[in-house]
């Protein structure tokens, strides 16, 4: 079984920040497309290199292996010496399970660019699969590996690996040349030190700490620790031989180590240490706890305290304590009592509590504690001392009370560590001694990760999760197994990303069947169903329930792994689990998409076993996919009965019947499951097409709204791709379009000198059959409504005056006026097509004729990205329109005809304006008493100006002014001469 080596705080952090906060490039491709500007090509390498880069990165989304490493490592060729391009490399081999490729391609550019910091991060991220160590001997032989080509992670694992193994020695011996003071260092350095604590074997802690001080970085904590260390080991001669070199030496120190001298019942040392001693003391109180020592323990008491003098004034009367002194030592209680009694009542504080617990004085003994804890509050060995004193008189809650009065304990020692462990320890058996304010102080976050494992443990009982998230959250690698599984437990629910990572640290501090099985289950709430297959696999079927093997096969076919799904199912059959609902639902999956018919065999062999949802919903997707939306619908219908409130069945039912074209049951079925799943795109994109093909104007333009809010939403986490862009352009776009009731457009074509013309089509202005210098129209539409006569359809209402210049060759479209107004109708929702009956009248009566005019015209090839509308993404696009018109006048009896292909390029000049150079060949028919026929070929100009946005509605209004030449290769009324003409065009739609 492979783990993952136990590796640096640094190491680990940067795995965590790596994995869950940024999202490389391989993690993100799910929901964002990189950039041509990325890669930091030129524009000429970016021509040539997009294409490979875009497969490999669509090749990669579906897991097609080797076609995304073909790719990327052609393009690797091609640049070797490119960042981005080797990090899409590392990144896609990782992706792949390749980590030995990705850590030596990462290794040979990090030669070439050693302070990338980029490169640094991605390497430092990718977690390095190793044989567990189990033995001296595979140490030594992973020693010589790491020796044969070391890096400081390398030598990292190595150390810890060898603190695993106890190795102390083989651990330390890594702490050479540049590794021993880099940050990898500092921390072996600081595991190796804990760990030596840890095992008491002083002798490398105290290595790691002289370390530090010729380092000149010890600390006055670590120098602190050092003193304890060398208490807790007894090691008197290393101890006064540093003292003598003035390290570890101030009075309380001094103090301290004659104190552990007296809990050692080392008389001869004390005495000796006392007689050779000479503390220049910072306050009265170091001075008085001298004394006490001297008058305690030194081998001639009253010759000491002689010779002895004070350097604080309230210490000179102690001599008058001696007889005191002498009581106590004799446990005569009632006459140390009655010399205290003599003496000032806030002096002797320590034998007046000793006397105290000797006779029993609970009240008298919680105070003199407090009040010798309140005089040196810092002094950590004291405070253990009086509530050790405290317990041991059975005197438990007072002991915690003082504890409590103390808290949190004022350094971080072993001392106050052992504080911490009898605190907690207490207030588990007296909870009710704490209020709401004090857990709320004991639950704040203490400075060391040991101090906030003991918190946690005091927590754990009573599922505080909130303040267990808060004590291990900062995910330090000194946590234990059951320090990590109880973060887990916590996150599982809000976190469950994190609660998968924290069973992950779990099982490898402590790899038993539970910690795997915990890690499998919650790698499948995550759906990260590769790692729950892996984990699954590690463990044997024989430590497994029924549960847990049918788990394992729902992991496999959730992964798409028919390998491991067909196993499990065969370790399922072996166990006689085949009499159930789920075996046969899992066995159906094998077969689809491939053989639908034999999953329909099993999933109504499951059915019959035992009638669920999801065999209902899973036979409902095979009878959509075939095009059985009648069957689906019934079968969802089903699963619902069952499970009334379950939104993916729901919104499957909703789509089904969508597909069905039940506009309405869709929508009904869909806001449901919306009711569920507020946040789910899918639904609110299908629901506000829902409502537009039911023309709830209101409802379509809420759901759009929602839509564009929750891209907005995601993209403050994560910048839009160009997809997203897209789709939020478009729904912007859409909630405008569907408000929109009144629609005005003015359109002018005017000849640049006099004997130019242009022939008239019935979409701009003009007589059929003639053709004008100059001409232009202005109409206003009204938008009815929608499913008037068909579902799908719109109806509208227009009236227009169009007028050109007739034979007069004038430049301004003035002459023989013509108001026009009608019904136009848009029978069909996807393509644009139009059919619209319109009566024309002449508004000068001395010019034209009233008439009547049947229409029909269409446009073609300009849907999506060719379409003239705004494009939110790139620095502009390429648009084409087929526009096809035919019109009848029936007073007339006779016949007009357009057909116009234009083609252009929208160049982007600001953020809403375009150049747009076109080309266009147009048709022009006119059928009377003969049949007339006008082609022409033109190339112009026009600058766009779109205005209207909003943060909800996209651009509403268009402005355009323009300049084309035009060729007339065959026209109506008109002279070869004047065949090639120039023309202003103007455009305004609003």
């Amino acid at each position: 079984m492979l783990t993952t080596p136990r590796v640096s705080h640094l190491t680990l952090l940067s795995l965590l920040l790596t994995t869950a906060l940024v999202s490389l490039p391989v993690q993100a491709n799910e929901h964002q497309q990189a950039t041509q500007t990325d890669l930091g090509l030129s524009d000429y390498h970016r021509f040539i290199i997009f294409p490979h880069f875009e497969k490999a990165l669509r090749a990669q989304k579906n897991n097609d292996e080797k076609t995304a490493l073909s790719e990327f490592e052609y393009m690797h060729q091609q640049f070797p010496d490119n960042i981005a391009i080797t990090l899409y490399l590392s990144e896609s081999y990782r992706h792949f399970g390749h980590h030995d490729k990705a850590l030596q391609l990462l290794r040979q550019q990090l030669k070439k660019a050693p302070n990338n910091t980029q490169l640094q991060s991605a390497y430092a991220a990718i977690p390095v699969e190793i044989t567990p160590i189990n033995n001296l001997e595979e140490l030594l032989a992973q020693e010589r590996q790491c020796h044969s080509q070391p890096d400081p992670l390398c030598r990292s694992r190595i150390g810890q690996s060898a603190l695993n193994l106890a190795k102390l020695d083989i651990a330390a011996r890594q702490l050479t040349g540049s590794f021993a003071d880099s940050p990898q260092g500092t921390t072996l350095r600081e595991a190796i030190l804990q760990r030596a604590v840890y095992l008491k074997q002083w002798q490398y802690a105290d290595e790691m700490l002289m370390q530090l001080h010729q380092q000149h970085t010890l600390s006055a904590q670590q120098a602190q620790q050092w003193f304890d260390i060398l208490l807790a080991a007894q090691r008197d001669d290393r101890l006064l031989a540093l003292q003598s070199q003035g390290l570890i030496n101030s009075p309380e120190q001094q103090i301290g180590y004659a104190n552990s001298l007296i809990a050692r019942n080392e008389t001869a040392k004390l005495q000796n240490y006392l007689a050779n001693r000479h503390p220049s003391f910072a306050n009265a109180a170091q001075e008085k706890s001298w004394l006490y020592l001297l008058t305690r323990y030194s081998k001639n008491p009253a010759q000491s305290l002689s010779q002895f003098k004070a350097q604080f004034p309230q210490n000179q009367h102690y001599q008058n304590g001696f007889e005191l002194a002498d009581a106590l030592k004799a446990k005569d209680y009632a006459t140390a009592q009655r010399l205290l009694a003599t003496l000032p009542e806030n002096e002797w504080l320590e034998e007046r509590f000793t006397v105290s617990l000797a006779q029993g004085n609970t009240t008298q003994s919680r105070q003199l504690a407090q009040r010798l804890s309140a005089q040196q509050p810092k002094n950590m060995a004291l405070l253990d001392r009086l509530s050790y004193q405290l317990m041991r008189a059975g005197q438990n809650k007072t002991a915690a009370q003082l504890l409590l009065s103390s808290y949190p304990f004022s350094a971080s020692t072993i001392a106050s560590q052992n504080l911490n462990t009898r605190l907690f320890g207490v207030l588990t058996r007296y909870p009710e001694l704490t209020s709401p304010e004090q857990i709320a102080k004991l639950s704040r976050p203490l400075s060391t990760p040991s101090q906030r494992e003991i918190q946690a443990a005091w927590l754990a009982p009573n599922g505080q999760c909130a303040d267990i998230q808060r004590l291990l959250g900062d995910m330090s690698t000194s946590y234990s197994a059951n320090s990590w599984n109880l973060l887990a437990n916590c996150y599982q629910k809000t976190l469950p990303g994190l609660a998968l990572y924290a069973y992950q640290q779990s099982a490898q501090r402590q790899p038993s069947t539970n910690a795997l099985r915990a890690v499998a289950y919650q790698a499948y709430q995550t759906e990260d169903y590769a790692t729950a297959v892996r984990t699954w696999a590690d463990l044997s079927p024989a430590t497994l329930s029924d549960q847990d093997i049918m788990a394992a096969a729902n992991s496999a076919q959730a992964a798409g792994n028919q390998t491991a799904l067909q196993s499990w199912l065969a370790q399922a059959q072996s166990r006689n689990l085949t009499h159930s609902e789920a075996y046969w639902w899992l066995h159906a999956q094998r077969f689809i998409p491939n053989d639908p018919d034999a999953a329909l065999a099993d999933l109504n062999r499951a059915n019959h076993i035992q009638p669920s949802a999801r065999v209902y919903a899973a036979r409902a997707n095979i009878y959509r996919q075939r095009g059985e939306y009648a069957q689906a619908i019934t079968e969802l219908q089903q699963a619902l009965k069952l499970e009334p409130n379950n939104s993916d069945i729901q919104a499957n039912l909703g789509y089904t019947l969508w597909d069905n074209g039940d506009v309405a049951p869709a929508r009904e079925m869909l806001q449901q499951a919306n009711q569920t799943t507020p946040d789910d795109p899918a639904l609110l994109k299908q629901l506000t097409y829902v409502n537009q093909r039911l023309a709830d104007i209101p409802q379509t333009r809420h759901y759009a709204e929602r839509v564009i809010d929750d891209i907005d939403n995601a993209s403050a986490l994560q910048p839009m791709n160009e997809q997203t862009n897209q789709q939020r352009f478009n729904f912007r776009r859409l909630h405008e379009d569907v408000s929109r009731r009144w629609t005005f457009n003015f359109d002018t074509v005017l000849g640049l000198r006099s004997g130019a013309v242009n022939s008239a089509n019935n979409n701009v202005g003009g007589q059929p059959g003639q053709s004008y210098r100059s001409f232009g129209q202005l109409e206003a539409e009204y938008r009815i409504g929608s499913n008037m006569l068909l579902e799908g359809d719109q109806l509208s209402a227009y009236s227009r005056v169009f007028t050109g210049t007739g034979t007069s060759g004038v430049f301004i479209p003035s002459k023989d006026p013509m108001w026009g107004t009608g019904i136009r109708w848009k029978p069909l929702s996807s393509q644009v097509f139009f059919l619209a009956l319109e009566q024309q009248i002449p508004l000068d009566r001395h010019h034209g004729e009233s008439d009547v005019m049947i229409r029909a015209s269409s446009s073609f090839l300009n849907s999506g990205k060719f379409s003239d509308a705004w494009h939110p993404n790139g620095n502009g696009w390429l648009a084409q329109n087929l526009y096809l018109d035919a019109a009848h006048y029936i007073r007339q009896d006779n016949q007009a005809y357009t057909a116009d292909y234009r083609i252009s390029w929208h160049q982007k000049i600001a953020a809403n304006q375009t150049i747009e150079p076109y080309s266009h060949v147009q048709y022009n028919g006119f059928n009377g008493d003969s049949f007339q026929g006008a082609q022409l070929a033109g190339i112009g100009v026009r600058w766009n100006i779109w205005t209207g946005e909003s943060h909800y509605d996209a651009w509403q209004h268009r402005m355009s002014i323009g300049l084309e030449y035009q060729n007339t290769f065959k026209g109506i009324n008109q002279h070869i001469g004047e065949r090639n003409s120039a023309f202003i065009t103007l455009g305004v739609h609003w």
